[in-house]
């Protein structure tokens, strides 16, 4: 899945994004609406920071830095825009869209670095795209999916379970067969950049939810591809590496108790809808609803906020 989306000759983010939106390589929910920007906007307001890191491809930049132009600050500068993205490609794919008002960090460190360690850092459909491990319940016994190369393509292959990832979901009862996915490579990340964040808010949006949510009814567990938005599962997954995109639901369980153990605290959890409700109206767009809807992407998605300081 790293070599998969990151690689820096053959990745997915790498080589293949060449814009983003409808038209484009991946159409994530905020190119559709900007309810959730407004949403946003509100939420740095209230925060008073004057630094807002977005994390990933972008896909609040342009409509943010929208709601947050004056006159609906009144008396207060606009908040200075920085955006993290480590691919080279889809920076350079960025920079066209968004300008030289925004300022473009390879890491966390270094966007930090340039905000002297306080911030407003979100990201939108970020952590469904960090590596998984997936692991599979057997009888009394946990096992992991190793990927080999052979003749005929890559093949998939589980052995026994070694060292288990700290994860809410390996503690709980599963029935034999059971597919789940542990996003162990962002809590590897947060440990990474959170020594450098002096204060400030953690707002993630993602799709995913507590566990018995996120895998009802999935006994072949979330991860799934993407390719020129067809959806893609099972082995066809390995079909074309590089060339798709990959992701799993995220278990917020997790990342709520990650952030708490590495020193944030009052997180709070809605759902995307609950969180853009304020802004809805009679007059709502059909893009709009679709992003609030309580029986599609209103409920699927969640947003969760942390604080630090």
């Amino acid at each position: 899945m790293e070599l998969c989306l990151y690689d820096n000759e053959h990745g997915y983010y790498s080589s293949h994004v060449r814009t983003i939106g409808a038209g484009g390589d991946f159409a994530p929910t905020p190119t559709l609406a900007g309810i959730l920007a407004k949403a946003l906007a509100q939420t740095i307001r209230l925060s008073g920071l004057q630094d807002v890191i977005e994390i990933g491809a972008g896909h609040l930049a342009t409509a943010l830095r929208r709601e947050l132009k004056p006159p609906f600050l009144r008396f207060r500068k606009q908040p200075r825009y920085h955006l993290v993205e480590r691919a080279p490609r889809l920076q350079s794919v960025l920079r066209k869209q968004l300008g030289c008002s925004v300022r473009f960090h390879a890491t966390m460190e270094n966007a930090l670095q340039a905000t002297s360690g306080t911030a407003f850092i979100f990201s939108n459909e970020l952590v469904d795209a960090f590596t998984v491990r997936v692991f599979r319940k057997g009888e009394g016994h946990w096992q992991e999916l190793v990927l080999e190369a052979s003749r005929t393509g890559i093949e998939e292959q589980w052995h026994p379970a070694g060292r288990l990832p700290d994860s809410s979901l390996l503690r709980q009862s599963w029935t034999s067969g059971q597919r789940l996915e542990v996003h162990a490579s962002c809590r590897q990340w947060l440990e990474y950049w959170l020594p450098h964040w002096k204060a400030g808010h953690l707002l993630t949006i993602d799709y995913g939810g507590a566990a018995d949510e996120i895998y009802h009814r999935k006994p072949a567990g979330t991860i799934r591809g993407y390719y020129h938005h067809e959806h893609v599962t099972g082995t066809n997954l390995y079909q074309l590496p590089g060339r798709q995109n990959l992701t799993a639901d995220v278990n917020f369980d997790d990342l709520a108790r990650w952030g708490e153990e590495l020193g944030l605290h009052d997180h709070r959890l809605v759902t995307q809808r609950k969180y853009c409700s304020p802004f809805l109206g009679k007059s709502s767009s059909l893009a709009e609803r679709f992003l609030t809807n309580l029986h599609g992407a209103g409920q699927a998605f969640k947003v969760l906020v942390q604080e630090r300081g």
